[in-house]
């Protein structure tokens, strides 16, 4: 992570700005952890408190390091007492509570708004927690602050008054807004057609832009077959055309002991995802030229699904590549069904060859086959460079009647600051990390252990992918993710042959700038309650998208007949008659309503 760039200037203030604070709010206030014997007047109630010593939980922990509401000019009122708050949390696979960063978090907490916290913490497991998050919504009682998973379904909560209007409260507002500005839309993504904001969006920062991808980004290749036949993975549609030709030919002499060149990671995911960047489409509704529109009813789509079938008509694919779930998947990735997977999710290579008895069995990534015709393949879920918001899903609102909502509203805003991402994405510098030309790196006590992620969770952690400190969902650092929680996998390309990387870096440095799906940066758009309903029939898993998975197949196995134009009428006939409103009508809704 980048060097904070306000930290020198923190450290000349800290000591005005700490008595400037206590004067509005009350309490105690952390001072430096050597500090023991210093001692704070609260205007608000006239008492004496003692500085807090942290160097039990850390030795190099310098609270006059970070910022105070004050130093940012947010105003708080006064407050009689210690700031009374109850936050219900998601608690992740390994709990946060009395983790080291945890209790440094309720440090910071205290010192930015200047108060002793008084929190009465509610975690509940995510499964729990997602199953009875409405349920608390719609009850009306809701904690001071909460974890968010419904993303924007929050809104119709915030119109009755349930849970508070964020844009009240810009004011409160100082790290959160530099967040806003840098995300591709600007604040209107953050907020709604009147200017409401009823939920923190879930952050990301990015300090040295890698736009890499989650997944559906790469092919995967058993490499040790590949490299035993004198074969390498396909750069070009037409040479993955010709690999299959290879790989079938010498199953059929018997010099390959597989049963098919292609597999098919999951049922969950139809094979023709692995395919839709490369043919420059998606595979439900997308933003792509000044429009939204719905990938499936494409000619770019029926291309794709043309080619593919020249490959199961070859008997390239598995007869069983629609119906095998995950667990099959695996089992024929690892057994010897299939030399390529063109659809699967990062890490899957790494797990497969971890599961896989035979130890010669070796499945690696090369990044998506080039269709002439249409240049670079997309990929999916490519970073935003700098800062950016999220809206699918995740994030952190706020209860309508909470008592204090300005010091709610400053302690949410405190976790998208650049010194708090460091604290509970790396821990304690000269601890957990150590910074050198601007760069962080986890100490080796940390990266030398069996799993490094595991390790940073015991802390609490946050980039350890297991373990939320503080309010999740606080922005993550992708640097320290990459870190701990992104492990190497085997990886080939043309130009560096045989090697090992990590899928979100290989797939923004493989990619480039035009591997940028259009889906992943669309405008901002504004849809009602009753809009958004209906635009989730033509999302994924929507209504028309899961038709699309089965009429593909039937296409793909020739039931029906993709070169008749009839059929593809029909299709597409088939799939728009699955929404409760006229599709064009839905499409055209989408389009009326984005900001251009």
């Amino acid at each position: 992570m980048k060097k904070l760039t306000h930290r020198a200037w923190l450290k000349a203030a800290s000591a005005v700005s700490a008595v400037a604070i206590m004067a509005g709010c009350g309490g105690s206030v952390a001072s430096s952890a050597a500090s023991t014997t210093a001692s704070s007047a609260s205007a608000a109630t006239g008492e004496t408190t003692a500085a807090k010593d942290y160097s039990d939980i850390s030795a190099n922990f310098d609270i006059t390091k970070y910022a105070t509401a004050a130093d940012n000019g947010v105003e708080l009122p006064a407050l009689e007492g210690p700031l009374k708050l109850n936050i219900s949390i998601i608690d992740y696979n390994q709990s946060s509570e009395n983790t080291k960063v945890q209790k440094l978090w309720e440090a910071c907490m205290e010192h930015y708004l200047g108060c002793e916290l008084d929190i009465t913490w509610k975690r509940t497991p995510l499964q729990d927690y997602q199953a009875n998050e409405l349920v608390v919504l719609q009850s009306g009682d809701v904690p001071d602050i909460a974890t968010l998973n419904k993303g924007s379904a929050v809104n119709e909560y915030g119109e009755d008054g349930t849970v508070l209007n964020l844009a009240n409260y810009m004011d409160q507002l100082y790290y959160y807004k530099q967040f806003m500005q840098e995300t591709n839309g600007g604040e209107k993504f953050a907020m709604n057609e009147d200017g409401s904001m009823y939920y923190f969006m879930d952050g990301f920062y990015n300090p040295d832009d890698i736009q890499g991808a989650q997944s559906f980004t790469s092919f995967a290749y058993r490499f040790d077959l590949l490299k035993e036949a004198g074969l390498t993975p396909a750069t070009t549609l037409d040479e993955f055309t010709e690999l299959c030709k290879n790989l079938k030919a010498k199953i059929d002499d018997g010099s390959l002991d597989i049963q098919y060149p292609i597999i098919n990671s999951t049922k969950d995911y139809s094979l023709y995802r692995g395919f839709v960047g490369v043919f420059h489409t998606w595979d439900c509704v997308y933003y792509n030229e000044g429009s939204w529109r719905f990938g499936p009813i494409e000619d770019n789509f029926r291309e794709m699904l043309k080619y593919l079938k020249t490959l199961y008509d070859a008997g390239y694919v598995d007869p069983e590549f629609a119906t095998a779930d995950t667990t099959a998947g695996q089992t024929k990735a690892t057994t010897g069904v299939g030399a390529i997977c063109p659809n699967l999710w990062s890490g899957s290579a790494a797990a497969w060859n971890t599961a896989a008895t035979d130890k010669t069995v070796q499945w690696g990534l090369s990044y998506l086959p080039k269709n002439e015709t249409y240049g670079t393949p997309w990929k999916w879920g490519s970073k935003q460079a700098g800062k950016s918001l999220s809206s699918y899903l995740k994030g952190i609102y706020i209860g309508g009647a909470t008592e204090h909502p300005e010091y709610a509203v400053a302690m949410v805003d405190y976790q998208y600051s650049d010194e708090m991402i460091e604290l509970t994405n790396w821990g304690v510098e000269g601890e957990e990390y150590t910074t050198a030309n601007d760069e962080n790196t986890f100490v080796d006590s940390i990266t030398s252990t069996e799993n490094p992620a595991l390790t940073v969770a015991d802390l609490g952690i946050i980039s350890s992918g297991v373990c939320g400190s503080g309010i999740p969902c606080s922005p993550y650092d992708f640097n320290s993710m990459l870190s701990v929680s992104s492990l190497p996998e085997p990886w080939w390309n043309a130009t560096d042959g045989y090697y090992e990387g990590k899928y979100w870096v290989e797939s923004d440095r493989l990619g480039g700038e035009d591997s940028v799906a259009p889906y992943d940066r669309p405008p901002v758009m504004y849809l009602t309650a009753e809009e958004s309903t209906q635009k989730a029939q033509l999302d994924y898993g929507g209504a028309c998208e899961s038709r699309v998975k089965q009429l593909a197949v039937e296409f793909i196995t020739g039931q029906r007949d993709i070169n008749d134009d009839g059929a593809w009428a029909d299709y597409i006939k088939d799939i728009k008659s699955q929404t409760d409103e006229d599709f064009d009508t839905i499409i055209a809704t989408l389009n009326e309503n984005t900001v251009k």
